[in-house]
C-alpha cells in the first residue's frame, strides 16, 4: 500500500527537523573545534601549535646585544694580573708597557662546597635522688631532624617555588652538596616549612583582605585527592594570596575574603560571585576574546564581533599609552569617550540583530555597561585583569606537572609557599633567604620577619 500524502509531507517535515537539529550540532561542534586562548578562556598551554615556518620564509631579526653591569669593587674576591712576555704580532721580546688603562675582564665563578654536618652528642644522665635517667635536649633553635633550616629552605623552594619534582630536587642536592635524602623526607620537611610560613600567610593574607588598594581576583581548578578543587587568589601589586578550596562559590570566596561581602575596587572577570562589588571593572581582556570568536564566525554575527573586538582592543591601547606616560590623562578620558559610546552603539546592534548567544552576551553587557569604564574613574585601575592571570600561571604549570596535591598537608604548603613567593618577588626580594630564615625562627620559636615592613607583612 502506497503511502499518503498526508504521510510523506509528515515525514518530510520529520526529517526536516532532524536535518536542523543536526545542522545546529555541527555547527556547536565546529565552534567548540575551533576555540582556542585568542577567542576563548582557554588556556594558551591547550592549543595546538602550527609548526614554525623555515628561516627563509621568516628570518628572525638579529638580537642587540647588551652589556653586562660589572661588579662593585668589594665584590671582587680575587685579582690576576695577566701579562705578556712576547708581541704577539712579531714576536719580539722587546714589549712595555703602554700606559693605557688595562682591560678588565671579570668572571664568576661557583665554590666547591660541601654541607656541613654537625653531630650533636645527647649525654644522658641518672638522678641520684629519684634513680630516673634522662638525655640531654637539642640546643635552642636546632631542628629535631637530619637536616638544618637552609637545606629545608633549599629544598621547599626548589619544589614549591621552582616546582623541581621530588627526585630530581633530591639529586640536585646529592650532586651540589653530597647529602643522601629520602623521598619520604620531602613532604615531611614541606609540612614543617607550612608551618614556619603560617604566620607569614596570615600576615599577607590580613594585608590583601584589609587595604584599599585595588585587587584582582580569579580561580583556577585544581586536583586533591583525585577530586576536582579550585584554587582562588586575590592579588595587588605588594602581595598576592592563594586559597584552595572543594567549591566554586559563593561560600568559598566569601571564606578566601573572609567577610560577607568585598567594598574595596576590584577587577575580575564575570563570574556571578563577584557582581555584588561596588567599584568592579570587568576584564576587557576576556570580552576581546569572546568577540573574537563571534568575529570568526559566519553570519550576522562577524561583523558585530569583528567591531566589538577593535573598539575594546583600542580602549586598551589607549588606556595603555596614558600607563606608558604617552599622553595625559585628560586625552585618555577624552578618546576613551568616543570609544565608549561606539560600544554603546556596538552592544545594542548586538543586541538587536546576532544569534541568541551574542544578544544574551550583549544584554549583559548593556546591563553592566559601566562596569566596563571603571578604571576610567578610579585611579590605578587596569581595564584587564592580567595581573590576576599572570599570578596563577605558577599554579596552573604546577597542577599540569605534579596533578594536583593529595593531603590537607600538601595543599597548606601550596597556600604557604606560593603566596610568600610570589610576594615577595612582587617586593624584589630573595624568595631562598627569607624561607631559610623562617624555618630558623620557627625552630627559635620566634616570629619570622616582615617582607616589607613599609607594608606591615
Amino acid at each position: 500500500m502506497k503511502p499518503t500524502y498526508e504521510e510523506l509531507e509528515r515525514k518530510v517535515e520529520r526529517l526536516e527537523e532532524l536535518l536542523k537539529l543536526a545542522l545546529e550540532k555541527i555547527d556547536k561542534l565546529e565552534k567548540q573545534l575551533n576555540r582556542n586562548s585568542k577567542n576563548s578562556s582557554k588556556p594558551p598551554s591547550s592549543d595546538q601549535k602550527n609548526n614554525t615556518p623555515d628561516p627563509q620564509k621568516k628570518p628572525r631579526p638579529p638580537r642587540v646585544g647588551k652589556s653586562r653591569t660589572p661588579f662593585p669593587p668589594n665584590r671582587i674576591d680575587t685579582h690576576v694580573q695577566c701579562s705578556q712576555e712576547n708581541c704577539p704580532h712579531c714576536g719580539s721580546k722587546a714589549i712595555e708597557l703602554s700606559g693605557k688603562p688595562c682591560e678588565r675582564w671579570q668572571q664568576a665563578e661557583l665554590p666547591e662546597v660541601r654541607a656541613i654536618v654537625t653531630e650533636y652528642e645527647l649525654l644522658k644522665y641518672c638522678c641520684s635522688g629519684c634513680g630516673k635517667n634522662s638525655t640531654a635536649s637539642l640546643p635552642s633553635g636546632v631542628p629535631d631532624s637530619a637536616f638544618g633550616p637552609k637545606l629545608m629552605g633549599l629544598l621547599v623552594t626548589l619544589t614549591g617555588v621552582l616546582h623541581v619534582a621530588k627526585r630530581e630536587a633530591i639529586q640536585l642536592i646529592k650532586d651540589l652538596y653530597d647529602v643522601d635524602m629520602g623521598v619520604g623526607s620531602v613532604p615531611n620537611i614541606e609540612e614543617r616549612a607550612a608551618k614556619a610560613l603560617d604566620c607569614v600567610y596570615d600576615r599577607i593574607h590580613q594585608f590583601v583582605m584589609g587595604h584599599r588598594f585595588c585587587t584582582h581576583f580569579d580561580e583556577t581548578g585544581w586536583r586533591d585527592q583525585g577530586k576536582r578543587h579550585f584554587v582562588w587568589l586575590a592579588t595587588c601589586e605588594q602581595a598576592a594570596v592563594y586559597k584552595i578550596d572543594r567549591n566554586r562559590s559563593k561560600a568559598a570566596f566569601q571564606r578566601l575574603i573572609g567577610q560577607e561581602t568585598w567594598k574595596a575596587p576590584a577587577v575580575t572577570d564575570r563570574y556571578a560571585v563577584y557582581n555584588s562589588f561596588q567599584d568592579h571593572q570587568y576584564c576587557l581582556a576576556h570580552l576581546i576574546r569572546e568577540f573574537k570568536g563571534y568575529g570568526e564566525r559566519d553570519g550576522p554575527d562577524k561583523a558585530m564581533g569583528a567591531a566589538l573586538e577593535k573598539e575594546l582592543r583600542l580602549s586598551c591601547r589607549i588606556h595603555g599609552e596614558y600607563r606608558k606616560n604617552k599622553i595625559p590623562i585628560e586625552q585618555r578620558n577624552r578618546r576613551l569617550g568616543v570609544r565608549k559610546k561606539k560600544v554603546l552603539y556596538c552592544l545594542e546592534d548586538g543586541f538587536a540583530n546576532g544569534s541568541n548567544a551574542l544578544s544574551k552576551l550583549c544584554e549583559t553587557l548593556l546591563d553592566n555597561f559601566e562596569k566596563l569604564w571603571t578604571f576610567t574613574r578610579i585611579l590605578g585601575m587596569e581595564p584587564t585583569n592580567n595581573m590576576a592571570e599572570r599570578d596563577l600561571r605558577k599554579l596552573v604549570i604546577w597542577r599540569r606537572k605534579s596533578y594536583g596535591t593529595r593531603s590537607d598537608r600538601g595543599k597548606s604548603f601550596v597556600e604557604r609557599i606560593t603566596t610568600v613567593a610570589q610576594t615577595i618577588r612582587k617586593q624584589s626580594g630573595n624568595v631562598l633567604h627569607f624561607v631559610q630564615h623562617a624555618i630558623e625562627c620557627f625552630y627559635a620559636q620566634i616570629f619570622p620577619p616582615l617582607i616589607s615592613e613599609a607594608m606591615g607583612f
